[in-house]
């Protein structure tokens, strides 16, 4: 399951020594104060030009990432590569033995975590392609400018948390900010290279990023211009729209909402979709609505996913069903109008499209469902209600055993029903054949089942039967009266 924040910190604190007391043992001297002393003096042993100046540097992305070996290297290798110098570029680097006045501080050299391949988040349990977070580390830079920094990244245990020390010259720390934005657009291109392709689950089991991506559109029965309706959606990627898009000031955020009956496939087709996305190079995001006990709302997971999206600069395919219960909360109407059609509406310069399935399109605010820029387009999933349809759904899910002149005549009689009820004829059909020893599934079974099916939900519906009679209807113990 993706994470909603991506997280560095370290799980055990590392085996540094402790800061010995000071002042007769009645105070001890915190973990930064020993580091920035152990800087300023590691300064003057190098013999760097200037006073210091020392201040704790920005955490980019809760991972450090002026202390990563990858990035700095790659970072020295771009510099080699320009003929032009850009400010703040990198010379090159080394790591340097803790000195021995830091009392063991970030002596070890070990990392907090293994990352993904993103380097951005922490690395699950059978993961491939892994890289090592930063280790806690002394490092000494050299800039093309012939001026050096020092820096410290150590677990501070007084405050539970990860900290890095800087030194550099007075006066060149805009030089040092310049450095520290060439790691981070280094740092979003690896990002944007590993997530392209990916398929994250928001709120759910990352089980069913793989059974989207095993999804196909062999897989989807539908009528071949309710196809061509949903396909052209995805223009919204086209480098002309979003040129259109972003000419009229429109955040490129497309909305589109599959509508009909539970079973008639949409479900199918919104995982045909992501895979499909996929194979493109597209970044899908699958949002999932958490349960009732959760602080966060489905919305919010929606809202959250939607930022993101805008943020990787990817084109991003979003998927979410039963959209309904992601916006019918009353007191987050305000959010859902101004995030879908408003001030706070996410642009994605690469485009998103938001494709989500409704069973239920009555229970959506009409403000939502019937504004246009909310809602960009309605495309409805209805019942099979043709024979050539039904024809196709019997192809389908009959596979080898369809016979033409023997099931096509029956498809007539199966109308106006959704098309998991044609998977569940045939399965059924299927399953009689076999119990009676045939090698074939005749018409006969078809229709049957057929019948059978629409018999239980009309006994389904009968809700008396199923109901307790009243109290003072009802027997006592062993059938005796009141």
């Amino acid at each position: 399951m993706a994470d909603m924040e991506s997280t560095e910190q370290a799980s055990h604190p590392p085996s540094d020594n402790k800061p010995k007391p000071v002042n007769g043992g009645h105070m001890t001297t915190q973990r930064r104060e020993v580091a920035a002393q152990a800087l300023k003096e590691l300064w003057q042993e190098l013999k760097l030009e200037k006073e210091p100046l020392i201040f704790a540097s920005p955490m980019q992305r809760r991972v450090q990432l002026e202390h990563h070996p990858l990035l700095l290297d790659q970072l020295v290798a771009n510099g080699k590569q320009r003929k032009k110098l850009v400010f703040g570029q990198l010379k090159s680097w080394e790591r340097l033995s803790a000195p021995e006045y830091a009392q063991g501080i970030a002596a070890t050299g070990e990392v907090s975590m293994l990352l993904k391949a993103d380097m951005l988040r922490q690395a699950d349990i059978g993961e491939r392609g892994t890289i090592p977070a930063a280790p806690y580390s002394w490092v000494c830079y050299t800039f093309r400018n012939d001026w050096k920094a020092l820096s410290v990244y150590f677990y501070d245990s007084d405050n539970s948390d990860s900290l890095t020390l800087t030194a550099i010259p007075n006066g060149r720390q805009d030089e040092w900010l310049a450095f520290l934005k060439q790691l981070d657009d280094l740092h979003d291109t690896i990002w944007r290279r590993t997530r392209r392709g990916s398929i994250e689950i928001i709120g759910g089991s990352d089980e069913l990023a793989e059974v989207i991506r095993k999804s196909s559109f062999d897989d989807v029965v539908l009528h071949e211009e309710t196809l061509e309706h949903v396909a052209a959606q995805r223009h919204i990627f086209d480098e002309e729209i979003l040129k259109r898009y972003e000419s009229l000031r429109v955040p490129r955020l497309r909305k589109v909402l599959l509508i009909g009956p539970p079973g008639t496939g949409k479900t199918t087709l919104l995982k045909a979709e992501g895979a499909f996305h996929a194979t493109q190079g597209g970044l899908v995001y699958y949002v999932c609505a958490p349960p009732y006990n959760r602080n966060s709302s489905a919305w919010q997971h929606l809202t959250n996913t939607l930022h993101m999206a805008a943020e990787s600069r990817i084109p991003t395919l979003v998927l979410v069903e039963d959209f309904e219960v992601f916006v019918s909360n009353p007191s987050e109407q305000l959010s859902v109008v101004n995030t879908l059609d408003g001030v706070a509406t996410p642009d994605n310069p690469a485009g998103t499209l938001l494709l989500a399935t409704s069973n239920d399109p009555e229970r959506i605010d009409q403000r939502i469902r019937d504004r246009p820029g909310r809602i960009d387009a309605l495309i409805e999933i209805g019942l099979v209600k043709d024979t050539e349809l039904a024809i196709r759904f019997l192809k389908h899910f009959l596979g080898s055993a369809y016979r033409e002149e023997e099931h096509a005549p029956v498809a007539s009689q199966l109308l106006k029903q959704p098309g998991s009820h044609f998977r569940e004829v045939c399965i059924a059909a299927s399953m009689r054949a076999l119990e009676r020893g045939r090698t074939e599934v005749p018409g006969e079974d078809l229709l049957w089942a057929h019948e059978m099916i629409l018999a239980g939900r009309v006994v389904a519906a009968e809700a008396e039967r199923y109901t307790p009679a009243p109290a003072h209807k009802r027997g006592d113990y062993f059938g005796r009266k009141n």
